[in-house]
């Protein structure tokens, strides 16, 4: 499922969750809003790639998924999201799709009938997803953000950059996303470090907008 960039031989344990999806808000498609909020639009919450990590950068292709816990203060708007290359780059592909509860369905389901739908992106600008200008995230909440289309990105390891959330993950249409739990690694001929226990990795991603006061 994972493909590595190794400055050591990197060894991805993954495992799969067997889960359902249900049908839910309908959202259709959107149009561009004639709301304005004031203030300029700036990054809240960023994982950048840890371009200092020795075992090498994680890349992968696959669906992605990341949930998200916006900071406290004022709503959100002005949504931008984007996950990152390799190469410390923005990059999005696809819908992506913004939700207030968790999804195990497969990547074959990700659309506007999931349960919990809370906004769709409009278009990609600048390597980077863009709401229509209407759509808020309310302040100190926990969001889900889901790809409709496989697509290239990268992702922390072994370690658990991001408190606030957790890194989901299918490899094909009709798996279902996970939980992406730290790997293992190779650090020798014959020797095998296990992944530390109960750590779930993050993907590299940049949560940005703007504040909805007006």
């Amino acid at each position: 499922m994972f493909r590595t960039v190794p400055a050591l031989i990197l060894f991805a344990v993954a495992s799969l969750v067997l889960a359902g999806c249900a049908n839910g808000t309908n959202v259709g498609p959107t149009s561009p809003s004639s709301a304005s909020f004031s203030g300029t639009v700036t990054t809240f919450v960023e994982v950048p790639v840890a371009m200092t990590n020795t075992a090498g950068t994680v890349g992968t292709w696959n669906w992605a998924g990341q949930s998200v816990t916006t900071p406290s203060g004022d709503s959100l708007g002005k949504i931008r999201f984007n996950w990152y290359t390799y190469k410390d780059a923005p990059t999005a592909f696809g819908r992506l799709y913004i939700l207030k509860q968790e999804y195990l369905g497969t990547p074959n389901d990700v659309g506007p009938s999931m349960p919990g739908v809370v906004a769709r992106s409009e278009s990609i600008i600048d390597n980077q997803y863009v709401f229509a200008a209407d759509v808020t995230l309310s302040a100190n909440t926990k969001y889900w953000f889901y790809t409709d289309t496989q697509g290239s990105f990268v992702t922390s390891f072994d370690t658990d950059p991001y408190p606030g959330g957790e890194f989901y993950v299918s490899g094909y249409p009709t798996y279902p996303f996970h939980k992406a739990g730290a790997s293992g690694r190779m650090v020798g001929p014959g020797v095998y470090v296990p992944p530390p226990a109960g750590v779930f990795v993050d993907a590299n991603f940049t949560l940005q907008a703007t504040t909805t006061q007006r």
